[in-house]
């Protein structure tokens, strides 16, 4: 069964699988600041063969969550897919308000998009910043030491 979420539902469910530890997601203020604010985003579950409940997790114990698909909308408008792990309590709670066709066809347009948040995220890291997506970048660390992005740019710029 297939969920449509708001922008805060989604991130909450990001934030619950970051802070559970469950493997999969991580949202953060990033995902936030670049999902469309009035977007409606999906969740289905869609657990590959190795990440059905109840299978050994690597460490011990067994799989207590389910791998889900998310289909996002961002800023531009443009939807990506993204893997979230959720507790099946938590997804059964989700309401649900998506006719049966609607579903089919949203759950094969998550399965075929071939775009994900992390390229989505790699093509906007150019424009990304607070004047555009009000999202301050973390500054990234090289071999050679920190590149702050908005730094290096006006470095650029000073020295013609």
């Amino acid at each position: 069964m297939l969920k449509a979420l708001d922008v805060d539902t989604i991130c909450a469910l990001y934030e619950e699988a970051g802070r559970l530890r469950l493997g999969l997601g991580t949202g953060g203020p990033w995902l936030r600041a670049h999902l469309a604010p009035d977007g409606i985003h999906y969740l289905v579950p869609d657990p590959a063969s190795y990440y059905w409940p109840g299978n050994a997790n690597g460490r011990g114990g067994t799989i207590r969550w389910w791998q889900c698909t998310a289909l996002l909308r961002m800023r531009d408008d443009e939807q990506v897919r993204s893997m979230i792990a959720v507790l099946p309590e938590t997804f059964t709670a989700l309401p649900s308000t998506l006719a049966r066709r609607e579903q089919v066809r949203l759950v094969n347009l998550a399965r075929n998009i071939n775009r994900d948040t992390t390229l989505w995220g790699r093509d906007h890291e150019i424009e990304c910043g607070p004047d555009q997506c009000g999202y301050i970048p973390e500054p990234h660390y090289t071999d050679e030491g920190l590149r702050n992005p908005e730094a290096s740019s006006t470095a650029e710029t000073a020295d013609e």
